[in-house]
C-alpha cells in the first residue's frame, strides 16, 4: 500500500527542515562569535602581558642603567690584579669625552661632533663613530693606568692615607652627572684611586729618569743647534700682473741683500716701506720693523732657511729666498748668533679654584683663604701642600702631581701669575694668594729651576726614556678589554 503525503504535510515538512536549518545556523554563528570574543579576550590579554612585559623590562633595565648595576657587577677591563668595572670604565670614556668638549668649546661641531645626539650614530670617518673614537682614548688610558698601577705594586709602592682620603674628598666634589649615566660618586672614587697610584708611580719614575748636569751638557753637546734659538729679519717683495714684475721684485730682494749689517738692512727696509706706503709715520716705520723682526726662532730639521741660521752664517749675512709658488721673494738677514737660553725658571706648587667650581667668585675666594689657613696652621711643608692641592685642585693638569710646575720659562704663564713666580724677592716657601683670568691660585714657591736650555735638554731626556719605559710596560703588563661589557656603555 503506497502512502502519499499531502501538499500541506509535505509543506510542513520543508517548512520544519528550513528552521532546523535556520537554528543550526544560527547555533554555529553564535559559537563563532564566542570563539571570537575569547579569541580577542586571549590575544587582547598577550598584547597586554606583551607590552606589560616591554614596559617593564625597559623599566628595569632604566632603573638598572641608571643606578650603574647593570654596568658595575661586569668586568670591562682587566689586568693581573685589577679589575676595572663597566661604571668605571663609564667614567673613563666621558672624562675622554669631556676632555675633547672642554678643549674644543664651540668648535667641535666644525669636527662633525653633535654633541646633542648619540655618539653611536654619528661616524667620524672610514665607518667608525665618535662613540669608537672616545671609547679608544679611554682604553688607552686604562691601559696605562692599570699598567702602572701594576708596575707599582710590584715596586712596592702604594698610596698614603693623606693621598687617599684627598682623593675621598675630591671626589666628594665631584659632579657624578658629567661622567655617564649610573656612575655615581663610588665609581669616580675607584677609579680616582688607580689614577692617583698610576701617577705617582709615573711621577717617581720621572725624577728617576732626570738627568744629572753633566748628562744634560753632554746631550746639548751632541746637538747644540736643536737646543739653541736665533733672531732674524725678514723682508718679502710680491709680484703680480698689476703691481710689479718678478724681474722687479727679484732686483729689490737684491738691493736689500747687498747691505752687509743690520742696522743698513733696517734703513734699507724703512725706505722699501716708504716707498710702498709713503703715509707711514715714524711711530708706524718702527713699528713695522719690530713686526720683521722674529725672536728666539727654533732650528727645524730639514727646512732650508732653518738650515742656513743655524749652519754657521754671520750676524749681518744675509739669503734671498723664492717662493714661486706663491709669487714672492723674500731677503732674510741673521740678527743673532744661536744661542742656547741661560735665563732662569721656577719650581711652583699651586691650587686653582674657579668662580665654574664653587658657584662664584666670592666662594671660591673663601674657599681659597679656609684652605690657605688650614696649610698655614699645619706644618707648612711642601707635601702637605700637595696634598691640599690633590684634594682640592681644579687644574687637571697638575692636582696629581700636588699642583707641581717644575721648570717654568719665564712669560710661560699667564702675568700675574708669572710675577708671582718670579718676583725678585721670591723666597723659598713662599705662599700667597693671586687672581688670574682662570681663578684664585694657592701659590707655593717650590725654588729655581734649571736654565732655559737645560729644562729643554732634560725634558727631551726624561721624554726619550719614558717612551722606553712604555713599551716595556705594555709588555710586561697587558691589560684584557670585553667589548661586549664596553658596548652597554651608552652614547
Amino acid at each position: 500500500m503506497v502512502i502519499t503525503m499531502s501538499k500541506g504535510s509535505r509543506k510542513r515538512e520543508v517548512n520544519a527542515e528550513k528552521h532546523k536549518l535556520k537554528r543550526e545556523k544560527e547555533e554555529f554563528e553564535a559559537k563563532k562569535r564566542k570563539v571570537r570574543r575569547v579569541t580577542a579576550i586571549i590575544t587582547g590579554s598577550l598584547i597586554i602581558a606583551l607590552i606589560l612585559v616591554t614596559v617593564v623590562g625597559t623599566i628595569i633595565y632604566n632603573v638598572r642603567m641608571n643606578s650603574g648595576e647593570y654596568l658595575r657587577r661586569e668586568v670591562a677591563a682587566s689586568s693581573y690584579d685589577y679589575d676595572v668595572d663597566g661604571a668605571m670604565m663609564n667614567y673613563y670614556f666621558n672624562d675622554v669625552y669631556n676632555t675633547f668638549v672642554d678643549y674644543y668649546g664651540s668648535y667641535v661641531s666644525y669636527y662633525g661632533l653633535d654633541t646633542t645626539l648619540d655618539l653611536k650614530k654619528q661616524e667620524i670617518s672610514d665607518g667608525e663613530t665618535w662613540f669608537e673614537y672616545f671609547m679608544s682614548g679611554a682604553k688607552n688610558n686604562v691601559s696605562t693606568i692599570l699598567a702602572l698601577c701594576e708596575a707599582a705594586d710590584d715596586a712596592g709602592v702604594s698610596l698614603s692615607d693623606d693621598e687617599v682620603n684627598a682623593v675621598s674628598i675630591r671626589s666628594d666634589n665631584i659632579d657624578t652627572g658629567l661622567y655617564g649615566r649610573g656612575v655615581n660618586r663610588d665609581d669616580i672614587y675607584n677609579s680616582k684611586l688607580l689614577e692617583a697610584l698610576a701617577y705617582k708611580y709615573q711621577f717617581m719614575k720621572e725624577d728617576e729618569f732626570t738627568p744629572s748636569i753633566s748628562e744634560i751638557e753632554e746631550r746639548y753637546n751632541e746637538d747644540p743647534k736643536s737646543y739653541q734659538t736665533v733672531d732674524y729679519y725678514s723682508y718679502s717683495f710680491a709680484w703680480s700682473d698689476t703691481t710689479r714684475t718678478e724681474e722687479e721684485a727679484n732686483a729689490l730682494a737684491e738691493q736689500l741683500a747687498s747691505v752687509n749689517n743690520v742696522d743698513a738692512f733696517i734703513v734699507e727696509m724703512k725706505k722699501q716701506m716708504l716707498a710702498d706706503e709713503p703715509e707711514l709715520t715714524d711711530e708706524e716705520l718702527e713699528s713695522s720693523v719690530e713686526y720683521f723682526l722674529t725672536s728666539d726662532a727654533a732650528y727645524t730639521a730639514d727646512d732650508e732657511l732653518s738650515e742656513w741660521l743655524f749652519g754657521g752664517a754671520a750676524v749681518g749675512e744675509t739669503k734671498i729666498i723664492t717662493d714661486e709658488e706663491n709669487s714672492n721673494v723674500t731677503v732674510y738677514m741673521l740678527a743673532s748668533e744661536p744661542s742656547r737660553d741661560e735665563s732662569m725658571t721656577a719650581n711652583v706648587r699651586h691650587i686653582l679654584l674657579t668662580e665654574t667650581g664653587w658657584g662664584s667668585s666670592e666662594k671660591a675666594l673663601e674657599k681659597a683663604e679656609e684652605l690657605l689657613a688650614e696649610f698655614e696652621a699645619g706644618d707648612k711643608s711642601e707635601e702637605s701642600f700637595g696634598i691640599l692641592a690633590l684634594a682640592y685642585s681644579e687644574d687637571e693638569g697638575s692636582y696629581y702631581n700636588g699642583g707641581l710646575y717644575e721648570n717654568v720659562l719665564p712669560g710661560q704663564m699667564v702675568e700675574s701669575f708669572n710675577d708671582w713666580c718670579f718676583d725678585e724677592s721670591r723666597a723659598v716657601g713662599d705662599v700667597d694668594i693671586i687672581e688670574t683670568d682662570y681663578g684664585y691660585h694657592i701659590m707655593y714657591y717650590v725654588g729655581e729651576g734649571l736654565e732655559s736650555w737645560q729644562s729643554s735638554v732634560s725634558g727631551t731626556i726624561i721624554s726619550e726614556k719614558f717612551n722606553e719605559y712604555n713599551t716595556e710596560l705594555e709588555e710586561s703588563y697587558p691589560v684584557e678589554f670585553d667589548d661586549s661589557v664596553l658596548n652597554l656603555i651608552p652614547g
